[in-house]
């Protein structure tokens, strides 16, 4: 009885099994064994999934330990069965596996996994065959899986049992590959919808992207902007946005939005970057706009988007109104405090009373009470709503998500109530009943998190859009579990009292797009190919079809090998060039006719007829070389192929696949090959050429193909002149009139000789003895490359920069091209120079103060490139920080080509000797006045700066003594000691506030104490929470001093006006009570402590409470925060 595979287990010789691999059988040692047929009737529903394939063993008593069947293919892949006619253990059984040959170069998300079932056919009666099925993931490291313990050998053999008949028996497998649905699940087929790829952090974007192409009206008007033939859609926003949707509309797979961002200016650094998809919206709306403009769609965004609002004032009590009209094209709606959308309606159109301090100054009435509100003129055909799931919090100076429950419907009457949202002039006649189009979700914290999509494009159906992925959902999942809130499933919680918890819902809709119900038939309209432009179209018609193809060759990419020829012709052509001066070839630069992409079960004979075709050798004048990764890294020819090699399929030839090296983007199994063919030489061209008359050289037993290189000091060049077969014990000097013969020198010229050996971490080029054997005395062997070069005296040699050739491929290697750009001017073109990575700074600043005709080079400062912003980084080079010149083009593990630089008003080993300080000079009314950059010694004191700052202040601090201070969010931390130390200071962190001291704190006065005063205000919900603003500074008070006279003096600093000044508040402000206020008789003093002179309190200060009138933060604070703002930059 079989073991089940639940109870097998590595102790009990797994019944279904990896196999581990034994030498393989030599090929004497395999009968002839024939195979009866390939693919077989398919099962199964999807009949690309399965197949049969049927092995006939004859010689079944003759065969060696270990064979495998012919590779077939099944499903598009190759398998292989394999068989172990004497077992793969030592009990007496009969072992047979399946095998996938192409386990080692498959990624694991192409590994296949497959349901299988072996057959042992009774050739005498059919109906008694013997089988066993299994199922596996064939993977690297699991290449093969079947039965150790198959049948019993006696069984086997047994006449009786039919299964072997005059020697021979017949095995069977039947294959039914199963759908990875992690990489097969598709959008196309099961939402008629495909997604867009995320490139990181644009996520925000897709959401954005799909619910706009999913106004067919937009995306109607888009196909209609002009585009040239000649625009580039990388270059071209109305291109790239046309392509988008044209790939949204017709591919069958998720789409890249790679050139739509490049179109908006956009690099690598804005992919990672989450912004907010308001201000998207509105950047990407206005872009698009200015483009329409002068075309038939040119009001196309106002007439979907834009709608009208009247702002108003009317006084109470006198006959006095202002009204203004503004234009919108979405509306922010309160979440906070609002249970539903019509609550949020009512909030924006919610009047206030301005009365008290607060009144309105009417023209002709003075202060009067008003109300002030806003009501609509008009709603938008399509109404984009922005929820203020972000706001600021000003008590804890931060952003914070609103994850409240507010609920919208599918359905909205925004003439409820009789249409007290509207003006009376608002036109009766449209109705502004709207239907749920699109619902925005964000799920996550105010840092960031994830967005995605939910939209119904038939009005019906929701569907989720979730970056490249599309699925099917219900109403409750896009309506009822985006309200937010928290979690209706309560969790029994197991600690004290087995209290139930609710968990808040971070998932929760950020923008709801509703569509007037008597404009959604013409908003959703039908849009078909003809509404494109015939250019266009044709143009989006072959792109589509190309990334069809290119999708065709990546899904079948397991069946093809990429085999790239390197042919006499491209030596010629590629050593020399700019791009190769080391080894022999590039295998990436070779000629699209050197390409042949074939599958993998192609007879290599075959291939050699379709090279025959292409290159016009015929196939007997054709000798095939594999190439090899040598220990030191270079890359050379190795062996030629043999007579078995060449008469097998191109799958047997993996072990040539060069090891490490990354596969090619539609194969994953890359050979590189070298043909060699019959040649004579040019003497016109100086270069060995194909001859079709001629026959391939013999290779004789110790014969060495050996390549050569010549070098030109004189003009620097260096050039391939051909190959030759050479005998180990042959000595250079014999072949040197052949040599000059090739390069085109006189015969009798004598030449030097070197060996290239190899060029990573350094060049090593080794002289040959001319006389010396190349096999055992300079140890030459197959692929290897001699360089030779005219030999010349000491004297000529000092006319050439490079003498020899070993220099001058140090210097190619060494040597970089360099762009430079001015730091202020980052996207520049910049200036190029040629220079060499050993490089110090010294030496990288003086090529480019030549090249800028700098006297000084040492003013030259250098700032690295960003590989993610394409921007200077923040921090400048420290001079000799990072040594030479090839660490400082790296970053991030990344090699770049670029430098920024500044020049500086003093040499840059003294500015890093000194301390920079940027300081800021307050006036007598805690007004900030100038600002100002003080350089001094490291060791220089607070002293220093104020002597140095009140020079260059001049007549503003004159004979003034000057203090600094360090301050931090509108409060004073820190009054510098003149004896400190600067060097540790941070001005990045603090302010550094100087300013002149008053006389009356000059000298410490009897009976008074200097005090803190900070500008604040208060929340009107939680007193506890205040806010300071504005600029703080230090007042001195005396002890008996009351509040009225401390005010006179405040007023007269601060320059308040009386009507103004008559709205402030003073409190006592401590830590640890709420805020005291304090009326005109109250002592101020008595509430602080004694402090030393020149010193305050830090903990208590004197608040002055008023309305913050300076601006602060932009009017939309309910976003979330950002490293930059959106830019469209085409």
């Amino acid at each position: 009885m079989d073991v089940s595979m639940e109870d097998a287990t590595a102790d009990n010789n797994l019944l279904i099994e990896a196999v581990p691999d034994p030498p393989e059988a030599m090929d004497a040692e395999i009968p002839a064994i024939q195979e009866t047929g390939s693919n077989g009737e398919q099962k199964q529903v999807d009949d690309e999934l399965c197949g049969t394939h049927e092995w006939k063993v004859e010689n079944f008593s003759k065969l060696a330990d270990k064979v495998y069947s012919n590779p077939f293919e099944i499903a598009q892949y190759q398998w292989r069965l394999l068989l172990f006619p004497k077992g793969n253990n030592k009990a007496p059984q009969l072992s047979v596996y399946l095998d996938f040959p192409e386990a080692p170069y498959t990624p694991v998300q192409m590994s296949p996994k497959a349901s299988f079932k072996l057959h042992l056919l009774n050739q005498l009666d059919p109906t008694k065959s013997f089988s066993k099925d299994t199922a596996h993931t064939f993977t690297q490291h699991e290449s093969d899986w079947g039965f150790t313990q198959f049948m019993p050998l006696d069984d086997l053999k047994d006449p009786q049992n039919g299964y072997v008949v005059n020697d021979t028996i017949i095995l069977r497998v039947e294959i039914q590959v199963q759908r990875d649905e992690r990489y097969s699940y598709d959008s196309r087929k099961e939402t008629g919808h495909v997604g867009l790829k995320n490139q990181g952090a644009t996520c925000y974007m897709n959401s954005l992207l799909q619910y706009l192409y999913h106004l067919p009206y937009f995306r109607k008007a888009v196909y209609h902007m002009p585009t040239n033939e000649n625009d580039e859609a990388s270059k071209s926003l109305p291109l790239a946005l046309q392509s988008l949707f044209y790939k949204l509309q017709y591919s069958n797979t998720s789409v890249s939005t790679k050139d739509l961002t490049k179109s908006f200016g956009w690099g690598t650094y804005d992919a990672f970057m989450q912004h907010d998809v308001q201000e998207l919206n509105r950047v990407l709306c206005e872009k698009l706009e200015e483009k329409m403009k002068g075309t038939r769609v040119e009001k196309v965004i106002n007439e979907l988007f834009e709608g009208h609002t009247t702002n108003y004032i009317e006084c109470i009590n006198v006959d006095y109104k202002s009204s203004r009209d503004e234009s919108f094209m979405d509306l922010q709606l309160d979440v906070k405090g609002c249970k539903d959308i019509y609550e949020s309606f009512e909030k924006y159109c919610e009047v206030e009373i301005m009365d008290g301090p607060n009144q309105y100054k009417a023209e002709g009435h003075g202060l009067q009470d008003a109300r002030k509100g806003v009501l609509f003129k008009d709603m938008p055909p399509v109404l984009q709503l922005q929820l203020k799931r972000f706001e600021y919090d000003f008590q804890r100076d931060t952003n914070i998500k609103i994850n409240d429950r507010y609920e919208f419907y599918e359905e909205i009457d925004l003439d409820f109530q009789e249409r007290k949202t509207f003006t009376k002039d608002a036109d009766k006649g449209v109705s502004n009943q709207y239907r749920l189009h699109s619902v925005l979700v964000h799920s996550g914290g105010v840092h960031g998190g994830h967005y995605y999509a939910f939209i119904r494009p038939d009005g019906k159906t929701w569907l989720k859009f979730d970056d490249d992925r599309v699925t099917i959902e219900s109403k409750e999942k896009a309506l009822d579990e985006q309200f937010g809130g928290e979690d209706d499933t309560l969790s029994a919680n197991t600690g004290y009292n087995n209290a139930p918890v609710r968990y808040t819902k971070y998932s929760n809709a950020y923008m709801l797009v509703y569509i007037r119900v008597s404009d959604w038939d013409r908003i959703v309209c039908n849009v078909t190919k003809d509404d494109i432009a015939p250019h266009l179209r044709d143009r989006l018609e072959q792109e589509q079809r190309e990334k069809e193809q290119r999708q065709k060759e990546k899904r079948e990419a397991h069946l093809y090998a990429t085999l790239k020829v390197a042919t006499d012709e491209d030596l010629y052509t590629q050593i020399g060039s700019s791009q190769q001066y080391f080894d022999l070839i590039n295998h990436d630069r070779l000629g699209a006719d050197r390409i042949f992409r074939v599958r993998k079960n192609t007879k290599f004979q075959d291939f050699k007829a379709l090279v025959a075709e292409r290159l016009g050798v015929p196939q007997e004048k054709q000798r095939w070389w594999t190439w090899a990764r040598r220990q030191n890294a270079t890359f050379r020819p190795s062996r030629p192929l043999t007579p078995q090699e060449e008469d097998s399929i191109v799958l047997e030839l993996r072990e040539h696949r060069e090891q490490g090296a990354p596969a090619t983007k539609h194969a994953i199994m890359d050979l590189k090959l070298f043909l060699e063919v019959p040649i004579t030489h040019s003497k016109e061209r100086l270069r060995w050429e194909y001859d079709p008359s001629k026959e391939l050289l013999a290779r004789a037993k110790h014969d060495i193909l050996v390549f050569f290189k010549f070098y030109d000091p004189k003009t620097e060049e260096l050039r391939h002149v051909g190959r030759a077969y050479l005998h180990k014990n042959t000595k250079l000097l014999e072949v040197m009139v052949s040599l000059n013969k090739t390069i085109g020198l006189p015969e009798a010229t004598e030449l030097e000789y070197f060996e290239e050996i190899k060029y990573e971490p350094s060049v090593m080029v080794d002289r040959i003895d001319k006389k010396q054997s190349l096999g055992p005395g300079a140890q030459i062997e197959d692929g290897d490359i001699i360089i030779v070069q005219r030999a010349m005296s000491d004297q000529e040699a000092k006319q050439y920069r490079f003498p020899l050739v070993g220099q001058f491929l140090t210097y190619i290697r060494d040597r970089r091209l360099v762009t430079f750009k001015r730091l202020e001017e980052p996207k520049e073109e910049g200036l190029q120079l040629e220079l060499l990575r050993e490089m110090s700074y010294d030496q990288v600043t003086a090529k480019l103060a030549e090249k800028l005709q700098l006297e000084d080079p040492t003013r030259l400062r250098l700032t690295q490139h960003n590989v993610y912003s394409h921007a200077p980084q923040r921090n400048p080079l420290k001079f000799g920080h990072l040594g030479k010149l090839e660490n400082m083009l790296m970053h991030a593990a990344h090699t770049t080509d670029v430098l920024y630089y500044e020049v500086l008003d003093m040499p840059l080993n003294e500015l890093e000797q000194l301390k920079t300080l940027r300081v800021f000079l307050y006036n007598d009314k805690a007004e900030q006045a100038s600002e100002h950059t003080v350089r001094l010694p490291k060791n220089s004191t607070v002293g220093d700066v104020l002597v140095e700052l009140q020079k260059q202040a001049g007549a503003a601090a004159a004979g003034r003594p000057l203090r600094l201070l360090e301050v931090y969010n509108s409060k004073i931390y820190k009054i510098c000691d003149p004896g400190e130390n600067i060097e540790q200071m941070n001005d990045a962190y603090w302010q550094l506030r100087a300013e002149a001291i008053p006389e009356d704190q000059l000298q410490e006065v009897e009976g008074g104490r200097l005090i803190h005063v900070y500008h604040f205000n208060q929340d009107k919900e939680n007193a506890a929470h205040l806010t300071n603003f504005g600029d703080p500074f230090l007042l001195l008070i005396r002890d008996d001093e009351p509040l009225s006279d401390i005010k006179h003096r405040v007023q007269a600093k601060l320059g308040v006006a009386d009507e103004e000044f008559s709205k402030w508040q003073f409190a006592f402000v401590s830590i640890r009570s709420p805020p005291e206020y304090l009326t005109d008789g109250d002592i101020v003093g008595e509430r602080f402590a004694k402090a030393q002179h020149g010193q305050a309190s830090e903990v208590n200060y004197l608040g002055l409470q008023h309305e913050d009138k300076a601006p602060r933060r932009p009017n939309n604070t309910y976003r979330m925060t950002y490293e930059r703002p959106v830019k469209i930059y085409t």
